[in-house]
């Protein structure tokens, strides 16, 4: 099978054995697959980041293996059965199902995490394996695209579990990248009356409003989101949810927001980071740091997709095929151009508009 293969931040599209399933395990055919932001963090700052796991006394031995001979990355996407492992099978699913599944594979004791090892190969690829018990279908209305876009629904939908949202609440949506347009997303279908989203770039303030952000805001703007959100709320509760990972930004929100806020953190800033605690213990600031989601969020989050009460389409901004990923890296530098771009392993050819 075709494979995009990343090495020394390169990817070279290579031929390579055609995953066998094993017990309990499942092969699909990828039909779509999304690049998220976590990938592109990978691609930039691999090395960094195990020096920082090591440090932090993390196991890195997995990671630099990969790193050495070649990972395939690919954690958003959706899939087609092509054959079952001994033991699976016999329950829900048969061949030609269009499958989601959370982001693992069942080996052993613990769950491995789908493209941080080359025995967990991601969706960069024309086949993968998946473990039975974590699939979900998808049902056939549903878009390959529309599909590929459950895993980071599902991310959006426990940040705003986990904000705990009141009636009267306000939101503030910090950074408009994937992950901030399907909290905009959420929090429209959630019904939340006011929803402020600030981004620096003008592109991605524009698909904010178009995913229901009621006000958008430059993120240079002063006052900022956070004062104009505040006079909003007029005292009821303010939720700030933070997607950018900016260095400082966090330490900048304990400033500016009110008491009693609620800060969801989903955006991951390189090294570390600091705020002014006896600022935040004064307010009584309530920090939530998400990642993931429960299997029952991922499975509300096609749900809401398949029901379409979720507006996909304007988050896809372009499709490639794995002669193209490593544009598709680089055109994702520029957010006045594109927010998701997917990867259909099954066709040829570089970067293209979606449709």
């Amino acid at each position: 099978m075709r494979a995009a293969v990343l090495r020394d931040r390169r990817f070279a599209v290579e031929q390579l054995p055609t995953p066998v399933p094993g017990p309990g395990e499942v092969l699909v055919k990828v039909r779509a697959c999304g690049i998220c932001g976590s990938d592109l963090h990978f691609f930039r700052h691999a090395h960094a980041l195990v020096e920082q796991a090591r440090k932090l006394g993390a196991p890195t031995e997995e990671l630099e293996r990969g790193l050495r001979t070649g990972l395939v990355l690919g954690h958003e996407f959706v899939g087609e059965i092509v054959a079952f492992g001994p033991g699976a099978g016999k329950g829900a699913f048969a061949v030609g199902d269009r499958v989601c599944s959370m982001p693992f594979v069942l080996r052993g004791a613990a769950p491995v995490l789908i493209g941080s090892s080359p025995e967990a190969l991601g969706a960069y690829a024309e086949h993968m394996l998946l473990s039975e018990a974590l699939l979900v279908k998808v049902d056939p209305s549903v878009p390959d695209e529309a599909a590929a876009l459950t895993e980071p629904l599902g991310i959006a939908i426990h940040a705003v579990n986990k904000a705990a949202l009141q009636g009267s609440d306000v939101a503030v949506v910090v950074g408009c990248g994937p992950i901030g347009l399907a909290i905009t997303a959420v929090l429209k279908m959630r019904g939340v009356r006011h929803i402020v989203a600030t981004d620096l770039s003008p592109r991605r303030r524009e698909l904010a409003q178009t995913m229901g952000a009621t006000l958008v805001l430059d993120g240079a703007a002063q006052p900022g989101a956070v004062a104009q959100a505040a006079a909003l709320a007029g005292g009821a509760g303010l939720v700030i949810f933070e997607n950018t990972g900016a260095h400082g930004m966090l330490s900048r929100l304990v400033l500016e927001a009110p008491p009693k806020s609620r800060l969801v953190v989903s955006g991951i800033a390189p090294g570390e980071e600091s705020f002014h605690q006896m600022v935040a213990v004064l307010k009584e600031l309530q920090f939530s740091f998400i990642v993931y989601y429960t299997p029952e969020e991922f499975a509300s989050a096609l749900e809401a997709i398949a029901e379409r009460r979720f507006d996909w389409r304007p988050l896809v901004t372009g499709i490639t095929g794995l002669d193209g990923v490593e544009a598709a890296f680089k055109a994702l530098d520029d957010p006045e151009v594109h927010a998701k771009i997917l990867i259909d392993p099954q066709r040829p050819g570089g970067l293209r508009p979606p449709g």
